[in-house]
């Protein structure tokens, strides 16, 4: 565990590799916001044997309600939003079935979870986000709907509730073509006994809210980017000049970016911060750079909590090539 001061308040927060009883435990005698946990890298989260899923959860409203309505659940709630996690986690005392998380489901979906752990993923009224460059971010992308089928089980079901006629007929249209999903409920103003905010404001101006249901009918795996093992070794033994002009040095992919800052040494080993972008996915991590037999490795530091995503493999390349140069 770890105990964090996030905009002034105390956090705790629970390593993934935290089994559930341990997270159990420490709720009983955990500070304020013991809800909120914070998953490393290479540990998928514990499950239990009907766990679930709310991706962008807003203010939390529903997220804890339906904890507290359905105690036979547990419940793990996801949103980007570092005011929203820290507002669910206040409505959320108390509950010992609720555990919710500060990440981008986009990237994080396949990270935080096993194959077939799921019983369901709920995500309610998300960004449309129209216009053929932002496809990417749609639930219809790729990426996304093969991780929403990796990490359900078999016979479990991903709902999406969205306001959007034509969202709604893009997701039924696409994700019904999943070869290991399947459309199995599509519904307009569905009755349900509990509602967001906003969903009561919609339909109390006379707007449409459909429902659809997806079943995963099949086995399914997805990539993921979880291995550590990166490493690069060049032919050169690097000095502290060399590190240090890669300060504020910057790179750039298609939907990637990275920057490199202050540099820290010992006299041995230095570790050059670094912060990576992709498509907003931000981490921040030092990258280890050491000499070995006839030159010097780079690798992440041990201590960098990072997913090997796009821009993190980039950043570790980039830093090897002008070394080596």
């Amino acid at each position: 565990m770890d105990i964090l001061n996030t905009h002034g308040r105390t956090v705790l927060f629970m390593r993934a590799g935290d089994n559930m009883n341990t997270l159990n435990a420490n709720t009983q005698a955990r500070p304020q916001y013991g809800v909120i946990i914070c998953p490393e890298s290479g540990s998928p989260l514990p499950v239990k044997a009907h766990t679930q899923l709310e991706i962008g959860f807003g203010n939390g409203e529903f997220t804890v309600n339906y904890a507290r309505s359905n105690p036979g659940i547990f419940l793990y709630g996801v949103e980007i939003s570092q005011s929203c996690v820290l507002r669910c986690a206040r409505r959320a005392d108390g509950l010992t079935n609720l555990r919710i998380i500060n990440t981008d489901a986009r990237y994080m979906l396949r990270e935080l979870f096993d194959d077939d752990t799921l019983e369901k993923i709920i995500m309610q009224f998300p960004c449309p986000w129209p216009g053929n460059g932002n496809a990417h971010r749609r639930v219809t992308a790729k990426d996304f709907s093969d991780g929403l089928a990796a990490v359900l089980k078999v016979g479990g079901v991903f709902e999406m509730l969205t306001d959007d006629p034509e969202y709604s007929g893009e997701v039924k249209r696409v994700l019904g073509q999943h070869e290991a999903l399947e459309l199995a409920e599509y519904e307009v103003n569905p009755e349900r006994p509990i509602t967001t905010k906003y969903e009561r404001k919609w339909l109390s101006e006379g707007k449409n809210i459909y429902r659809l249901q997806f079943m995963k009918t099949a086995k399914f795996t997805a990539g993921r980017r979880n291995s550590q093992d990166m490493h690069i070794k060049i032919r050169h033994k690097i000095t502290h000049d060399e590190i240090e002009s890669l300060r504020n040095v910057t790179g750039r992919g298609e939907k990637s970016f990275w920057k490199f800052g202050r540099v820290f040494t010992d006299g041995k080993i230095f570790l050059l911060e670094t912060l990576t972008s992709d498509d907003e996915f931000e981490q921040k991590f030092y990258i280890h750079i050491a000499d070995n037999e006839d030159g010097s490795l780079i690798r992440l530091d041990k201590t960098a909590d990072a997913f090997l995503t796009p821009a993190v493999r980039s950043a570790l390349s980039d830093a090897a090539q002008k070394l080596s140069s």
